[in-house]
């Protein structure tokens, strides 16, 4: 029998339909706008420095998120055909584990923390050294993708950004919208 190989799946744009951090920026910015200094200091330390901060601050009812229904019924599909699922985001891990926690499908969670945004290479990286090149399929959704499906087995888009679907163009993909 042959190993059936692992599924990582993006957060933002791809098993939602909307972006995290956005959604927590918008919220924390919504309570008093000259919080927006606070975010301009933060962004000076980097990405993954806002988003900790963020997630530090915003609390997410993740219930409320809007998910791509029709991408998660086909990914509880492949968990009960025996595939395990990998939640790889670049949104902060807080967020990223009350997914995981909320919808009780994957195996395992990879994101950003205070220091390293695990985005485009460094996802592509990450996953890459976890399960091997080509050893893994991956659904994203963004140009940052691209790095991702670089060294995939196999390709999933889920609601593509034109960048990505230019991007794989000479490809054989599974595609959601």
């Amino acid at each position: 029998m042959t190993s059936l190989l692992p599924i990582c799946v993006d957060l933002d744009g791809t098993l939602i339909r909307e972006d995290v951090t956005i959604k927590a920026l918008k919220i924390f910015l919504s309570e008093n706008i000259f919080r927006v200094f606070a975010v301009i200091s933060w962004l000076l330390r980097g990405r993954s420095y806002l988003k900790y901060q963020l997630a530090q601050r915003v609390n997410l009812n993740v219930a409320e998120l809007k998910y791509n229904r029709e991408f998660l019924n086909y990914l509880t599909e492949k968990k009960q055909q025996g595939h395990k699922l990998f939640l790889a985001t670049a949104c902060n891990k807080k967020y990223a584990d009350a997914v995981a926690d909320y919808l009780q499908i994957f195996d395992g969670v990879f994101a950003s923390d205070a220091t390293h945004n695990l985005r485009a290479e460094a996802k592509a990286n990450t996953l890459a050294l976890i399960f091997g090149e080509k050893g893994f399929i991956y659904a994203g959704n963004s140009k940052d993708d691209l790095k991702v499906w670089q060294k995939s087995a196999e390709y999933i888009l889920v609601t593509p950004t034109p960048a990505a679907l230019n991007g794989m163009r000479n490809k054989s993909y599974t595609l959601f919208n």
